[in-house]
């Protein structure tokens, strides 16, 4: 045996001593022997050496040389030589992948654990069998039973014996490594302290680059399980990282565990804000500038800045932090990649949550890069969610609406909305995003003349069941229709059916058809529209909204307005009263009676109503007028209440079947008092006079109208306004009257 011993030294021995059965015959030795150390110990030896041959490893295996060494550290456990060479024999043996499954199903790992523990104290035997279990571990079948044997714990106490060695630590830090690949060995693995010896070994063998890179990954594969990572934060994982990063920050190795580890611990809510204040966001951005051409340092990195992002008060730090910059030198470094592109985006995404971060996100130019990011990529459905997120964040602020769609912004997430109609998510923010940009007046023509409504229309027709499509298209159609020239082109395309067909499929949300009713009430101020708006039905939609949302003060405020809007076409007028709108607004202002804004546009909407001649008497019938008067005396402070309602009053005093019935119900006291309350208003005083000269023309109204006061009124009128012919001419008939005292 020791011949052989010596034999084995040379390289090129160690293939031709196994094909020539060497092996078989020095562990027939040992079993003929079994009770004498030294041959033990030779057989060890010569197993360890021929084992060294990569060629010699699965043969050996085959033939039982595990199992002799096996063997000789069971009958020998006192022997540190026999330990030493035994594990150094496993050791090689488990260098070949195919063994390892084999080696533990015959219990080699649980051998090298026996000699560890049997001489604690000896650093070679730790060496050897920490290696060797770090090598056993490398096979996935092997994980859980290597664990539940206690592999862990013998390369734990190894690591804790030989503190100061630094192939023990290597090896043992491996070893957790890759135990901790295991999922079901993560949690385990943590509660029984793993992470605090990988930390350890990394501080105390701080320059060692195979230390920290053993470490990083281990706390890498650790931090996956969601049960882990509030304990190792808490236990300064986070900071072992980062300290690795800062000290080996040429090793890519390192950086890619270093970020991919602290995403995984930013993933815990709790660890959101810990990870920020210690500057983890720092760290990943140092890995990724030191690593700007490493693809997988960026997509990590730009990963846990997302993960950080996630909590509302990291997002003003991150900025400050300078994170973005980070993220988009990262996109632009790889713009070829997506999970780089994806995560860059979502980073800019959450971090355009905080108001305070929108404008100078803008100003950095963090937009054009969530637009190269969705231009580069334009067939993948996640980055288009996160750019148009993105894009939907940063057109909260005011001040970016302008900049944003100088810069194409609305054609990027338009883009998106085309390239992946069928998904919803992306309709949402892109619609959201269109809906944000058209606030700016100065944005609306160029909106429009590049596309957007019929953009948001698409996504409301390919998603027409989802309220939330259907909430921010009418939103954005309402404000592209605040500006008079986009009015006729929406129209004409057809902005106001695809509205109408979403109030129709979502007539219980009042959200829809608020925007709806305020975006017809928009497109009806062009009198080109009108009719049109008329004849495809926007009156019976604004109707039919009133009054499924009759409680709604803003809905019914912009369907009164809308249905204003409409009458003053006198095309309208007639159809309108038919088809009962009156009734709708009259509806709305007795429901909304102490709203100002509900009845100056009711009162709007009749009055324009009552100028066709054929409404007036099916008005009154209907008791328009008794909604009028009523609205002039709840809001006799308001001009534009009392404009519309003598307006109103006054055509339909034209009538002569109306003259008596108005009186009777007040109508001449209503002109009056309103008259008298915005006296300094010539066209209220004349609307008043007008009112109260076509009531004078009954008979039968004239007795009423002398006792309410009409004398003292005309001397109140002729006073205030001597100057004013109208109201001077009106002053001249009621003088000229012979039954008026």
């Amino acid at each position: 045996c020791s011949t052989l011993v010596n034999l084995t030294i040379a390289s090129d021995n160690k293939v031709p001593l196994v094909c020539d059965g060497a092996h078989t015959a020095v562990m027939a030795a040992a079993r003929a022997h079994a009770g004498d150390v030294e041959v033990a110990q030779a057989m060890c030896w010569v197993l360890q050496s021929l084992a060294a041959a990569a060629d010699n490893r699965v043969p050996l295996v085959r033939d039982g040389a595990h199992a002799a060494v096996m063997a000789a550290v069971r009958v020998h456990a006192g022997d540190v030589e026999v330990a030493r060479a035994a594990c150094a024999a496993l050791n090689n043996l488990a260098a070949a992948d195919v063994n390892c499954v084999p080696l533990v199903g015959d219990g080699a790992h649980t051998a090298v654990m026996a000699a560890a523990r049997a001489h604690a104290g000896d650093v070679e035997v730790a060496r050897a069998a920490c290696r060797t279990l770090q090598d056993l571990a490398c096979a996935a079948d092997n994980k859980v039973p290597l664990f539940r044997d206690g592999a862990h714990a013998a390369v734990m106490a190894a690591a804790r014996a030989h503190a100061g060695d630094v192939e023990v630590a290597r090896a043992a830090c491996g070893a957790l490594r890759n135990l901790s690949i295991a999922a079901d060995n993560c949690v385990p693995l943590v509660r029984e302290g793993a992470h605090t010896v990988v930390m350890a070994a990394a501080r105390a063998h701080t320059g060692d680059v195979g230390v920290t890179q053993a470490t990083c990954y281990a706390l890498l594969n650790m931090a996956v399980a969601a049960d882990n990572c509030v304990p190792l934060v808490r236990d300064g994982a986070h900071a072992a990282v980062m300290a690795a990063v800062r000290t080996h920050s040429g090793d890519v190795e390192v950086a890619r565990a270093a970020c991919w580890a602290l995403l995984n611990m930013a993933f815990a809510a709790d660890n959101k804000g810990l990870l920020v204040r210690d500057g983890a966001h720092t760290a990943v951005m140092a890995a990724a500038r030191a690593h700007g051409s490493d693809v997988e340092v960026a997509r990590s990195a730009c990963g846990a800045l997302w993960n950080m992002a996630v909590a509302v008060d990291t997002l003003v730090p991150l900025v400050r932090d300078d994170a973005h910059t980070a993220v988009m030198a990262a996109a632009r470094a790889h713009a070829g990649d997506t999970g780089v592109a994806g995560a860059a985006c979502a980073v800019i995404w959450n971090l355009a949550i905080a108001a305070a971060n929108q404008v100078p996100l803008v100003r950095e130019g963090a937009h054009t890069a969530v637009m190269a990011a969705a231009r580069a990529h334009a067939g993948d459905v996640e980055v288009a969610r996160a750019a148009c997120s993105a894009l939907r964040n940063l057109a909260c602020a005011v001040d970016n609406l302008v900049p944003l769609v100088r810069d194409g912004a609305h054609t990027a997430v338009m883009a998106a909305a085309r390239d992946h109609g069928g998904d919803v998510v992306v309709a949402r923010a892109a619609c959201c995003a269109l809906q944000y940009l058209a606030v700016a007046t100065d944005n609306l023509v160029p909106l429009v003349h590049d596309g957007t409504h019929t953009a948001v229309m698409a996504a409301a027709r390919a998603h027409g069941g989802d309220v939330e499509v259907a909430r921010h298209t009418c939103a954005a159609l309402k404000n592209l229709a605040a500006a008079a020239e986009n009015c006729v082109p929406l129209v004409r395309d057809g902005a106001h059916t695809a509205m109408m067909t979403a109030v129709r499929a979502h007539a219980g949300d009042v959200v829809v058809t608020r925007y709806m009713c305020g975006a017809l009430r928009n497109l009806a101020v062009a009198a080109d529209n009108d009719v049109l708006l008329f004849r495809d039905g926007a009156h019976t939609a604004v109707m039919a909204a009133a009054r499924n949302h009759a409680g709604d003060v803003e809905g019914a405020r912009q369907a009164c307005a809308a249905l204003r809007n409409l009458s003053v076409a006198i095309d309208n007028q007639a159809p309108l009263v038919r088809d009962g709108a009156h009734i709708a607004v009259m509806a709305a202002a007795r429901a909304h009676s102490g709203n100002a804004e509900v009845v100056r546009a009711a009162c709007g909407a009749l009055l324009s109503l009552a100028v066709a001649a054929d409404n007036r008497v099916a008005l009154l019938r209907d008791g328009v007028h008794t909604v009028v008067v009523t609205a002039a005396r709840a809001h006799v402070g308001d001009v534009e209440v009392a404009r519309a309602a003598c307006g109103a009053l006054f055509y339909l005093t034209i009538a002569d079947d109306n003259k008596v019935p108005l009186v009777r119900d007040g109508a001449h006291t209503a002109v009056m008092v309103a008259a008298r309350a915005h006296a300094g208003d010539v066209a209220m005083v004349r609307a008043a006079c007008a009112t109260l000269i076509n009531l004078s023309a009954s008979l039968d109204c004239r007795g009423d109208l002398v006792r309410d006061g009409l004398g003292e009124f005309v001397a109140f009128a002729s006073g205030l306004h001597p100057r004013d012919a109208k109201v001077q001419e009106f002053s001249e008939f009621c003088r000229g009257i012979d039954w008026l005292p």
